[in-house]
């Protein structure tokens, strides 16, 4: 997972987010993971301008991007399903400041996250809109490959796909409990059993870098 730049995108400066998952070991011998998801979420203000995903889960393979116009609440979403060669294109409503799956947790990890509060956003998936409601459970402390951090878990209550996780499947996200609430370790469901993924380095641009790079962006035009 990292945030990889700041684009420009229907006028707005957006952080580009990128996660992908990808199967190793014995399990990739039959059940071969290759996803990747990117989302564009305005540095001003938790909304997506626009999502890409490229799923590559045994013989499901699907390629999608979803345009999201804010000013004017509307979508406009292309799939295209490789494995069975069909394609798929939809319009319509979106209510403000609605969000993808994978920008709606960059979006969590801004907010004053309390044990025994829940918090809800609004995410796009497929050609449906849903409430999101994120559950802070307890504090717990996690040893990962990057070290050993003081977390809070958190579980999303997802009811479409999301990142890494099917329709309806359990979802653990750790979070360091400070302000950065930086993602430790995600544990989610899959047919087979569970999948996890684990911190193993942290690589953060200095603040100065990040300002000039947002100046940047601005003066763009």
């Amino acid at each position: 997972m990292k945030v990889e730049d700041i684009d420009r995108l229907s006028g707005h400066a957006a952080y580009h987010v990128i996660a992908e998952a990808h199967s190793t070991g014995m399990v990739d011998a039959f059940y071969r993971v290759r996803d990747r998801n990117e989302s564009w979420v305005e540095t001003q203000s938790p909304r997506t301008v626009r999502y890409l995903r490229d799923i590559r889960e045994g013989k499901y393979r699907i390629q999608e991007e979803v345009l999201f116009n804010q000013e004017e609440h509307r979508y406009r979403r292309h799939a295209y399903r490789i494995d069975k060669n069909t394609y798929e294109n939809k319009e319509g409503a979106i209510p403000p400041h609605v969000m993808d799956a994978l920008g709606s947790l960059y979006y969590v990890r801004t907010l004053p996250l309390e044990v025994g509060k829940s918090y809800t956003v609004d995410v796009h998936s497929g050609d449906q809109v849903y409430p999101l409601i994120v559950n802070v459970k307890k504090h717990q402390v996690i040893k990962v490959k990057a070290g050993k951090f003081d977390c809070l878990l958190v579980e999303p209550q997802l009811r479409a796909p999301g990142i890494f996780i099917s329709k309806g499947k359990k979802l653990e996200v750790w979070l360091t409990a400070d302000e950065r609430h930086l993602p430790i370790l995600m544990r989610s469901e899959v047919f087979i059993g569970h999948v996890s993924a684990e911190l193993v380095k942290i690589h953060t641009v200095p603040p100065a870098e990040t300002a000039q790079l947002l100046h940047a962006t601005s003066a763009v035009r």
